[in-house]
């Protein structure tokens, strides 16, 4: 044996879930004869087993490796470089890198390999790997499943090369096996996957928190990375969190046995497959009925009864469940619903939409076809009315297929749906950043109607978004959409998609990386301006305020009347003027305007301020602002200022001279000009206002109108997308039925209740002169090639009667043919119509005429060492065996046509044996193994049972009865 290099550490090491069944014996020899006996891995074989037997498969297995081969016993702590193989009876666990037993639950689908995939799936996350080898039926599928969802490792057995594909066939349709490879392939793939960059080396070394450090990817490769899924997948994954995504990369990576994100790059480049591989790891499609069964309960006992007691009967209940993978959850809701009304007695109509970005998905979930493992999630119950039973799996019933529809759709970037009464988006938000979930949040309170319900995952909130929704669970995350506003309850924007370059992509890594230097920096900043930055305003030029820092109690109070925010109205005496002047110079220019020594009353006196303002240059958001200050002359700066000063620092007393005479002045021009300038505006501004008011309310109506068309659209667009998926299943169908019926050569008509022609067959212009215009038109209407049959009155009958018709026709050039009228059922056993089958038995009739199949058959009839006889529809023996006539010493002319009531002094005159023959004719029935004890004339008393069945299937004895008779031994 090879021996492996770089094994995994200690710490953590891989764990590789082993499921075989059938033919499952000679995969595991082959499989361990060729591992080494160092892999640094543990191995757990679970094989579908008898209860109570003992099993031989830990010595067979032994033989096959230097590992320790160990049965497991509850309680069994998996080690490196074991195998550890399941006992028969119950299920196999893990818990913390230990195995445990459990007891059988006979009431469940016996799925022991499912059980423990899942089980390692949940305790050993990316270090869990999982092996489908050779067996019969679903295990295993739904545990690959999460062992994927885990980030594991998922190989499966090539189907060509297992003794029984059912099992591996299951596993690798899920689209999700990592490795499909033959005996020989696998343990060198096996080995070097559990040696590479994602298991072993710097990822083993975890950290004190407990998680493995993330891979780092430079700005660089990520942006092509990034870029190469949008072009591939028309999807863009920068909302995504970034360590969702570096895992995902890194385990594709250790797949392909490469450490160097540039290399992985490029081979994305060379191979668009491994972008669609990339992109299904990234949205994780798997989920599972009935997920947290405890949220259900409370879901469907809580607030639903509420919710649909609210819409009262015949209503339409309108849901919608995003990022709905395979269906199950969907489902999943509808059978809640379902039961929910049923309950509380209501008759309701539903409309269930799930949509996903993952097309594959959806294709699975329309099709409603689940492996048996769903029988851990779903009750047995549940199972018997919900699903039907077909080849090994579960198949969604009719009823529950209807409610729901299927699309696909980006959640981000496509409208959503409207006027819903339930959303459900179980962790989904989990996997996005933060702004993503900020958009999304107002897209649900958006398409849900007052008081509908959102249910998210366990580990989801709404947020900051407390106004638009209230809790109705806490536990597990059930909100009631809050009424607000109109304004507020408008489509948020859809967001363009980003340019993913270097510079954003490094943005993301920096503020994944930095984020708590950022939030230390933040804390500090704040602490200093609340320290040491003097009181200050923000206001526009027209003095309006706009922020305030620090008290401003000493400077401000609220005017009487309507509440206003002008600080010239609000300014204490003293600080109006003063205020107008500054703000005034300061709009003018981009120097510091400066007013020393101002005294402004107080509700104790007065206070003496410097005030300073100065405009702000930008950013564009904060731009023409003025920011002024306010600080007392105990803190102001030490300057020496006899007079005010204006117009930036203290100048010389020249220039003080020169100012002071104006400033009296200056604010009652500056008072005047405001006061011309705000009547001439006030006109402008109330025909303006009426205008915006009309304008405004137009807008709103014509943007409701278009968010309305928008979803609607969308909705259109999912049902044309669902009737498209209906269509071609329907041509397909048709397509099979039409080479169906021309392939059986028989000619076939199909009439509805007023006898008009729906379809026929080519075959069947050899008797009805019917072509292709002639649908629609009446039976009657064309004419026939048949003779001495009044066809109209035949299929009139067995309208009214629902019984077959079956007759030999012959038509004009004396062709024989077998007819058969028959209702036409619909699938909901509803009569919409006749069918009329035309056999064609002219070489039969043929071989009637010229004796050879009567010779044949009364050869047969002779044979038979016991008695028979035939009778015709009057019961009158048409003829008999030889050995009947032996058996009740009778002859021929004593019995042929005679009825079989009067023959042999009238011994077979017996009501129970009259009531079972006129049983047969007009039902086609049969009777079996029925005893008779008579008294027969020369022979004396036998008992016989008795077998009968119509010869109406036979061209010879149409209509005829074959009676067959056995002694009984006394």
């Amino acid at each position: 044996m090879t021996v492996a290099n770089n094994p995994p550490t200690a710490q953590r090491f891989p764990i590789v879930g082993i499921g075989a069944s059938a033919g499952g014996l000679e995969a595991l020899k082959e499989l361990f004869d060729h591992l080494p006996s160092d892999t640094g891995m543990a191995f757990v074989v679970v094989t579908h087993q008898h209860p109570g037997r003992a099993s031989l498969l830990p010595e067979l297995l032994a033989r096959e490796t230097e590992m320790a081969v160990v049965p497991v016993t509850d309680g069994t702590k998996a080690l490196p470089n074991h195998i550890y193989v399941a006992t028969p009876g119950g299920y196999l666990a893990i818990h913390d890198g230990t195995l445990r037993r459990i007891e059988d639950d006979t009431t469940s689908v016996r799925l022991p390999i499912d059980s423990f995939f899942r089980s390692l799936a949940e305790d050993q996350n990316e270090y869990a790997i999982c092996i489908v080898l050779s067996g019969t039926g679903s295990d295993g599928t739904l545990g690959l499943e999460a062992i994927k969802a885990a980030s594991g490792m998922a190989m499966v057995q090539q189907a060509q090369s297992a003794k029984y594909a059912s099992m591996p066939t299951n596993a690798e349709a899920t689209g999700l096996a990592d490795y499909v490879l033959t005996p020989a392939e696998r343990p060198a793939q096996l080995v070097a996957y559990a040696h590479g960059p994602f298991l072993s080396g710097a990822r083993t070394r975890v950290s004190a928190a407990g998680d493995a450090p993330p891979l780092i990817i430079a700005a660089a490769p990520m942006a092509r990375l990034l870029k190469l899924l949008h072009t591939h997948t028309g999807h863009d994954f920068s909302g995504y969190k970034l360590n969702t995504i570096l895992r995902r990369v890194e385990r594709r990576m250790n797949i392909h046995q490469l450490s160097d994100p540039l290399v992985y790059v490029g081979f994305l480049e060379q191979d668009p497959n491994e972008i669609s591989l990339l992109f299904k790891d990234l949205l994780i499609s798997v989920t599972r009925f009935f997920r947290d069964p405890e949220a259900w309960t409370a879901f469907a006992t809580g607030p639903l009864p509420q919710l649909m007691q609210s819409l009262g009967d015949n209503a339409t209940l309108r849901a919608w469940v995003p990022g709905c993978a395979t269906g199950e959850e969907v489902y999943t809701l509808a059978m809640v619903l379902r039961e929910c009304a049923e309950q509380i007695g209501m008759r309701l109509r539903y409309q269930i939409f799930g949509t996903d970005l993952d097309n594959a998905a959806i294709e699975r979930a329309r099709a409603g076809r689940f492996a048996a493992g769903i029988g851990m999630d779903v009750s047995p119950e549940r199972l018997e009315r919900f699903f039907t039973h077909d080849n090994g799996n579960y198949c969604v019933r009719k009823e529950i297929r209807e409610m729901v529809i299927f699309a696909p759709q980006n959640l981000i970037k496509d409208p959503p749906f409207t006027k819903l009464d339930i959303i459900t988006c179980r962790n989904l938000l989990i996997y996005l950043e933060a702004e993503p979930q900020k958009r999304l949040i107002p897209i649900f309170h958006y398409a849900l109607k007052p008081g509908g319900l959102l249910m998210l995952g366990s580990s989801e909130t709404t947020g900051r978004f407390a106004n638009l929704f209230e809790t109705v669970d806490t536990k597990w995350k059930v909100y009631r959409r809050k009424e607000t506003s109109p304004m507020i309850h408008r489509l948020p924007e859809m967001p363009p998609a980003k340019e993913l370059s270097e510079t954003n992509v490094a943005a993301i890594s920096d503020s994944v990386a930095e984020v708590r230097e950022t939030q230390v920096a933040t804390l500090l900043e704040r602490f200093a301006l609340e320290r040491f930055c003097p009181t200050f305003v923000v206001v526009n030029a027209r003095g309006d305020l706009m922020h305030v820092h620090g008290r401003t109690g000493d400077f401000f109070e609220l005017a009487e009347g309507q509440p206003r925010t002008n600080v010239l109205e609000m300014a204490r005496e003293g600080l109006p003027q003063e205020l107008m002047t500054i703000i005034r110079l300061a709009s003018a220019g981009e120097d510091d305007v400066i007013r020393d020594n101002v005294r402004v009353k107080t509700s104790g006196g007065y206070t003496v301020v410097q005030l300073a303002a100065r405009k702000i240059p930008g950013p564009e958001a904060i731009g023409g602002l003025i920011f002024i200050t306010f600080q007392s002359t105990a803190t102001a700066a030490t300057r020496s200022v006899a007079g005010p000063a204006i117009g930036g620092q203290v100048g010389d007393s020249d220039t003080l001279r020169g100012v002071l005479p104006l400033l009296p002045e200056f604010p009652q021009k500056a008072l005047q000009e405001l006061a011309t300038l705000n009547e001439e505006l006030q006109a402008s501004n109330e025909e303006l206002q009426s205008n915006n008011e009309e304008m405004q309310s137009t807008c709103e109506e014509l943007e409701t109108s278009k968010e309305e068309l928008q979803s609607l659209n969308e909705e259109l667009t999912i049902l044309n997308a669902e009737l498209q998926s209906k269509v071609e299943d329907l041509g397909h169908a048709n397509d099979d039925m039409q080479n169906l019926l021309n392939s059986t050569d028989t000619a076939t008509i199909f009439l509805d209740d007023d006898l008009q022609i729906k379809r026929y067959t080519p075959q069947a212009t050899r008797i009805i002169a019917v072509r292709p215009t002639d649908l629609g038109r009446p039976l009657g209407d064309l004419s026939s090639k048949l003779q001495d049959v009044d066809l109209i009155a035949d299929c009139k009958a067995v309208l009214n009667t629902l019984a077959q018709k079956k007759q030999r026709v012959v038509t004009l050039d004396a062709t024989w043919y077998l007819m058969r009228i028959l209702p036409y059922r619909t699938a909901d056993n509803v009569v919409d119509g006749l069918v009329l089958t035309f056999v064609n038995i002219q070489d039969l009739k043929d071989a009637e005429q010229s004796g050879e199949l009567r010779a044949y058959f009364e050869a047969i009839f002779d044979t038979v060492r016991q008695p028979l006889v035939v009778l015709d529809e009057q019961f009158d023996v048409v003829s008999a065996n030889r050995y009947f006539f032996k058996a009740f010493q009778m002859v021929a002319s004593e019995v042929v046509g005679q009825s079989l009531y009067e023959i042999g002094n009238r011994a077979w005159n017996v009501a129970s044996l009259k009531e079972l023959l006129e049983e047969i004719l007009p039902k086609d029935a049969t009777f079996d193994d029925f005893e008779m004890e008579l008294e027969f004339p020369n022979v004396g008393r036998m008992k016989y049972v008795l077998n009968a069945r119509r010869l109406g299937e036979a061209i010879l004895f149409p209509g005829r009865v074959l009676l067959a008779m056995q002694e009984v031994s006394r």
